[in-house]
């Protein structure tokens, strides 16, 4: 069974703790490294460090922004990082947010399903060796040939969250990546990805299912459930998390959260995230209730539970030991 965990950490000096949390992630039976890309580093840097220091860990992206950079490039870069890491690299895109890309970088937020379709078509024909000649509605690209040899295929994954993205999933991609989903959340959108697969003349079962899932172990109950309250706000002000949660069966509380964040009830807001909503989306509890948690993921489908650990602690050498503590507890050591 596959086991992969997340990087950067919230909190945690990037410097040691990548590199060292990996090592110690591979030694206990983890299978997987996958890079998150907001605030912190972009999403290639650590996977980059980790390609040379890691023989097996599987190395992906969850997910690098299909609006931040043009698709060129990022062929460029997926064929770098398989190179450097032997065939462990694996590339995962999606649209983020019209915040992330809109506000923060700059870019035009349009289109966004189109723009993940014509991106992987064009990454499909530069990671081949094709030519490049490719006048979408979003992106082009006209005479590009990828003269670097990854030396092996670059596996492409879809994020998803809604029906349509999930439906894209299962049609072009090699796997989907999940965020934030309840396990019943993520067993109904692994079905729609291989229903869509299977419609294509696909084999459904040749679909990686990913899923980054947060995991707080033997945590201080009233920090860690300030701390998860206020990011489930950040997450439900996103309109599409705010839609992907609504579908999860918390629409009614998802409309109150955004209601008080409008009035500007910051603390409403997070008081309005309750207890049923937090044990739904998050892993929480002392290390068998967060492995039982782990396997109802498994059961709805998840073939690569991605472990995102959470540590309350104030102090860096102690959230770091913390963070230790979960990855090993989660492999079942």
């Amino acid at each position: 069974m596959r086991l992969g965990f997340t990087v950067p950490l919230e909190g945690l000096p990037i410097v040691d703790s990548v590199v060292p949390l990996a090592r110690l992630a591979e030694d206990v039976g983890y299978t997987d490294v996958w890079s998150a890309e907001v605030s912190t580093t972009d999403g290639l840097t650590p996977l980059a460090a980790l390609a040379v220091t890691t023989e097996n860990l599987r190395l992906g992206t969850a997910i690098l922004p299909a609006f931040s950079r043009p698709p060129a490039l990022m062929a460029m870069e997926a064929a770098s990082l398989q190179a450097m890491s032997h065939g462990r690299f694996v590339l995962g895109i999606g649209t983020s947010s019209s915040i992330i890309v809109g506000s923060w970088m700059g870019q035009e937020f349009e289109l966004p399903l189109t723009r993940v379709k014509e991106t992987v078509s064009i990454l499909r024909d530069a990671l081949s060796g094709k030519r490049v000649d490719f006048e979408g509605k979003t992106v082009r690209s006209k005479g590009f040939r990828l003269t670097g040899d990854p030396g092996s295929p670059v596996p492409i994954y879809i994020a998803a969250l809604g029906p349509k993205m999930l439906e894209l999933a299962g049609q072009i991609a090699d796997g989907v990546i999940l965020y934030l989903f309840t396990p019943e959340g993520a067993r109904r959108a692994v079905s729609q990805v291989q229903e869509a697969a299977r419609v294509a003349g696909r084999d459904p079962d040749e679909i990686d299912v990913v899923a980054r899932i947060p995991v707080a172990i033997d945590q201080e109950p009233e920090m860690l459930r300030y701390m998860m309250r206020r990011l489930m706000v950040t997450y439900a002000m996103v309109d599409v998390y705010n839609a992907s949660i609504s579908r999860q069966g918390f629409e009614q509380e998802v409309k109150r959260i955004a209601q008080l964040w409008k009035e500007g009830n910051r603390e409403g807001a997070a008081e309005a995230v309750h207890e049923e909503m937090l044990q739904a989306f998050y892993l929480i509890g002392d290390a068998g209730e967060c492995l039982s948690g782990l396997h109802e993921f498994r059961e709805a489908g998840v073939e690569t539970p991605v472990m995102y650990p959470v540590s309350v602690a104030g102090d860096p050498e102690q959230r770091l030991k913390e963070v230790r503590a979960t990855l090993e507890a989660m492999a079942g050591k």
